[in-house]
């Protein structure tokens, strides 16, 4: 065989590696689904189970990328601290030598049986879960055959002088050989294909164990540099955690570059076979710079709150949470869409409250409840925009029943804070006549309605909260009850205008009050039916 075909094994075995990476990782995440975000959530208890649980994450996944994206959704979100974070970050770094310590053992005689079981899977199973399970297994024989083709191609190479003159000239010292490494990792994107590659020339010879240990200490400096832009431009916890990361990996570089020699024995001492020492070699350098990283954590945060850009005041506009970088991972971009309907609710509650006032009370609240509407209509752009952002991602049916109950419910939420900027204007137009005025029977009855929609508002605002369905129900029974009260009052309207007990232009004012006030209680209970729906799907999945 020419060499320009043992190049080409190289390249598509790379390429193979690649895919088989991103296939199986994605479709893993898509299983797991919102687990991930609860498992991340609790993972702020204590260093040693955060970082167990990045390990665990990222090893499943195949990307810490992901894991950090997901990370950041949470703290921006409230639901992480930066110091509770750090130990995941760390663990998603060990984690991500999961795929080079598959490399090193060498199984990609099983990629075939791997190939035949997804692809079985994935055309027989009805179920979706089934058919991801099926591509999971498929990019995992993509990552097994691409490791075969990989050392295939490296392995005939070797035997060639000029091959074996080209790798050397690369990493003739400590520095070109972490340059090459990081240089590479940051073209390519992925420090897993990467290590991969390393680990497949050491044990074919290619290069020694030096050279291949000096280029791990660059792979994992060249994964931090991927997020460099983000540090710099960071004036959140996205962009200190970024740094943080830079730092972690700077302090990895220069701890392994002052023990070289004690490093390099350890590694020799973890196996006898070249590559599995490589493999080992990544996963140490991983474990061993959390471990000595994770004790100087709150002087390290001090150091970068001091240095940040995040120093400053930032401003806090509706939504600021919905983060372009977070669509890439569905369930955090949802978790924060679902934090603005709640936000959205609250407002909305608000609104409610003071348009009672304005009647009860005469309060001069209209101005105060017209800016809360026109928030309420920028939210709700903003949310729409984002969550059609979301939709363009390749959703689980989970996160897209929720995220179809999430457009639903924006609406709603817009649509109810019209009508209650209705009922408030005909309130501050009925306090300029006396042939307005409602008689104290009429708000008496008015009192009963606004009383049972703010129990409806609170249940809203919790059921979106705690996404807690018997709650959703608990807001259809009282819708009902409204519906109930509304007719009686009607009748009881009705029977004071054929009494004459009422003017024409206040009884024409109770009756489109009536009229939105119902419209509310209606759109409360599309934004139940909307949590009850979601609840359903997801239990048929």
């Amino acid at each position: 065989m020419s060499e320009i075909n043992f190049f080409f094994e190289i390249t598509g075995g790379l390429s193979l590696i690649l895919y088989g990476i991103h296939l199986s990782g994605i479709n893993l995440q898509k299983i797991l689904g919102s687990k991930l975000e609860d498992m991340l959530k609790k993972s702020n208890r204590n260093s040693v189970r955060g970082l167990a649980t990045g390990t665990a994450i990222t090893g499943m996944i195949h990307s810490s990328g992901t894991t950090t994206v997901m990370l950041i959704g949470l703290i921006t979100g409230g639901f992480m601290t930066l110091p509770g974070a750090i130990p995941v970050m760390l663990g998603a770094n060990i984690g991500s030598t999961f795929a080079t310590q598959l490399a090193s053992l060498r199984i990609g005689s099983y990629a075939l049986a791997f190939l035949t079981a997804g692809v079985l899977m994935h055309i027989s199973a009805e179920k979706k879960i089934n058919k991801r399970i099926g591509e999971a297994l498929v990019g995992f024989s993509f990552l097994f055959l691409g490791m075969e083709f990989l050392y295939s191609g490296i392995d005939s190479l070797s035997k060639n002088p000029l091959f074996l003159e080209t790798i050397k000239l690369f990493v003739n010292s400590p520095l070109s050989a972490i340059l090459l490494g990081a240089i590479i990792t940051v073209l390519l994107r992925s420090a897993s294909t990467i290590s991969i590659l390393v680990v497949t020339l050491g044990a074919t010879g290619s290069i020694d164990l030096s050279s291949a240990l000096y280029m791990i200490l660059g792979i994992n400096f060249g994964s931090s540099l991927k997020v460099v832009s983000l540090a710099l431009r960071g004036k959140n916890f996205s962009g200190k955690l970024a740094l943080i990361h830079i730092l972690f990996n700077s302090f990895g570089l220069v701890l392994f570059l002052a023990f070289f020699g004690y490093f390099e024995s350890l590694v020799q001492v973890s196996s006898i076979d070249t590559g599995r020492q490589i493999a080992n070699a990544h996963t140490f350098y991983n474990l061993i710079s959390a471990i000595f990283f994770i004790p100087f954590t709150p002087l390290i945060i001090r150091f970068v709150e001091k240095i940040s850009p995040a120093n400053k005041s930032i401003k806090k506009t509706d939504l600021f949470y919905l983060d372009k970088k977070l669509i890439c991972t569905p369930s955090v971009s949802l978790s924060q869409v679902n934090r603005g309907m709640v936000e959205m609710a609250k407002i909305a509650y608000e609104m409610l409250e003071s348009s009672k006032m304005i009647l009860f009370k005469n309060r001069d609240l209209i101005k105060n409840i017209q800016q809360r509407e026109n928030r309420i209509d920028n939210m709700t752009e903003k949310s729409s925009e984002y969550m059609v952002q979301i939709s363009q991602q390749n959703l689980s049916r989970p996160d897209m029943m929720k995220l179809y109950s999430m457009m639903h419910i924006v609406a709603e939420i817009e649509h109810l804070c019209d009508h209650i900027l209705d009922v408030s204007e005909i309130f501050e137009a009925m306090k300029k006549s006396k042939d307005r005025n409602l008689s104290e029977k009429a708000k008496g009855e008015l009192i009963a309605v606004f009383g049972k929609l703010g129990i409806m508002q609170n249940l809203v605002i919790k059921s979106l909260d705690e996404d807690n369905v018997k709650l959703a129900n608990e807001i259809i029974q009282h819708e009902n009850k409204v519906d109930e009260i509304i007719k009686k009052i009607s009748n009881n309207h009705a029977l004071r205008m054929q009494e004459g007990n009422c003017t024409e232009e206040a009884g024409q004012y109770f009756s489109e009050i009536l009229y939105n006030l119902e419209r509310i209680g209606d759109h409360y209970d599309n934004i139940a039916y909307a949590i009850v729906d979601r609840f359903k799907h997801n239990e048929r999945i």
